[in-house]
């Protein structure tokens, strides 16, 4: 159970979402997935053209290059070139993806609920939702920030209070205490 809902979650870009719209958006386009994800189960549909018809709806509001900061920490963030940059979050962003994609068949008639908005700062929101089956209700929380320009990007989600950003600086800081940063590009591109 717990694969499906990272897998739902993970589903920055040009897209201008505003405060008012965050609660009305998210609910709407989480009930298109959920349809999408019914409609494939009963009709024998490939992971692919799933995960390309989720991808298509929610990455405008995934801010994957903030992410990716956090998920390999500031301090080796600010290290990087640009060029190390844009890498890691190239591939960071498929290794999302692919684990999403990877945990789409485990789907198996999830309800999502949107319950509410919880402004916690004057430019962070967190998302308040729950996935339910008929045996179990996992709480999913998806952190928000607004950017210069006024506009509202996920940049983190929580599972069971557990946040998907700090699992993967974990994973990081971990392998990096092994290899070289250049090690670990070469690893996720193995992996992607």
């Amino acid at each position: 159970m717990k694969q499906i809902i990272i897998s739902i979650l993970l589903v920055a870009n040009l897209f201008a979402l505003k405060e008012n719209q965050i609660q009305v958006f998210m609910s709407k386009n989480i009930n298109k997935v959920v349809q999408i994800l019914k409609h494939a189960k009963e009709n024998n549909i490939s992971t692919s053209i799933v995960s390309q018809k989720i991808f298509k709806i929610f990455d405008p509001v995934f801010d994957y290059k903030l992410m990716a900061r956090l998920a390999i920490g500031g301090r080796v963030w600010r290290e990087l070139n640009g060029d190390q940059k844009a890498e890691f979050t190239k591939l960071f962003t498929k290794r999302l993806k692919a684990s999403y994609k990877a945990k789409l068949d485990m789907y198996d008639n999830q309800v999502i609920i949107v319950s509410g908005i919880d402004k916690i700062k004057k430019n962070r929101i967190l998302l308040l939702s729950e996935i339910a089956d008929k045996k179990q209700k996992y709480d999913i929380t998806y952190k928000f920030y607004r950017n210069s320009k006024d506009q509202w990007y996920i940049y983190d989600v929580k599972l069971l209070g557990v946040s998907i950003i700090q699992t993967y600086r974990a994973q990081f800081s971990d392998e990096l205490k092994k290899m070289s940063f250049d090690k670990l590009l070469q690893k996720l591109n193995t992996k992607s």
